[in-house]
């Protein structure tokens, strides 16, 4: 059985991102793929917010536990600080992995491409991920002298292996205000300058927001190529 690790975005958990991407997961439920959903390890508290909430809305989403992120916030890309969340999706990794590709949204998006990138460093005894899916997602960049650039704290971070065999799939909405479609086009346009192959990186814009696209016409192809890439003979 082909295993797949989820990584939820911020104000999330596990158990809601598996309900946000239910249309794809049912249907890698159907070609025998286990997907695991992780908690990230950090428990927001209100003045960790970016925005304002109201105390009301503020007690629901605690009473729903979905105040976890992966990192605390910052706009300023060099302030992120992921020094204790790798060690602890590591950690995951190896005791309940391996896992054949990694799936992250917003937050987890992030953290999935520099899993992807790192894997094997990260984890020796792991191999590179078969598929690499990447909703909403984005990289930690800043303005450089030549435009926008990854920080240098996150360079190598965000720096592809050009040998890697890796499926990766992006998928982004025209219309995403909390996360502009042009950070995810940036993100995919190192995979491809960088990889030796770079048909091995895929784009999918659907006209929608901040979110995950459940409509069976636009995810059957995704999930096909998932199934692919895990090596699913496909009907």
């Amino acid at each position: 059985m082909a295993r797949l690790l989820f990584l939820h975005g911020f104000l999330q958990n596990g158990k809601v991102f598996s309900e946000k991407s239910s249309g794809i997961r049912k249907l890698l439920k159907k070609a025998n793929v286990e997907c695991d959903y992780l908690d990230g390890p950090v428990e927001l508290q209100a003045k960790d917010l970016p925005f304002e909430m109201d105390a009301e809305r503020w007690q629901a989403t605690l009473e729903a536990h979905v105040n976890r992120a992966w990192f605390y916030h910052s706009d300023i890309s060099a302030e992120l600080d992921l020094s204790s969340t790798l060690p602890y999706v590591c950690d995951y990794i190896k005791k309940n992995g391996p896992y054949d590709g990694i799936v992250g949204f917003s937050q987890g998006a992030a953290l999935a491409a520099i899993l992807t990138n790192q894997i094997t460093k990260l984890v020796p005894e792991h191999p590179e991920f078969k598929v690499s899916v990447l909703i909403s997602s984005y990289s930690f960049t800043e303005d450089g002298p030549d435009g926008i650039r990854i920080t240098p704290k996150f360079q190598d971070a965000f720096t592809p292996v050009p040998t890697a065999h890796t499926r990766l799939i992006f998928i982004y909405g025209a219309n995403d205000a909390a996360v502009p479609c042009t950070r995810a086009k940036y993100l995919a346009s190192l995979y491809k300058k960088a990889l030796d192959d770079p048909e091995l990186v895929s784009e999918y814009e659907h006209p929608g927001g901040h979110m995950v696209p459940n409509k069976k016409d636009f995810i059957r192809p995704i999930v096909a190529q998932i199934e692919s890439a895990l090596g699913i003979n496909q009907q």
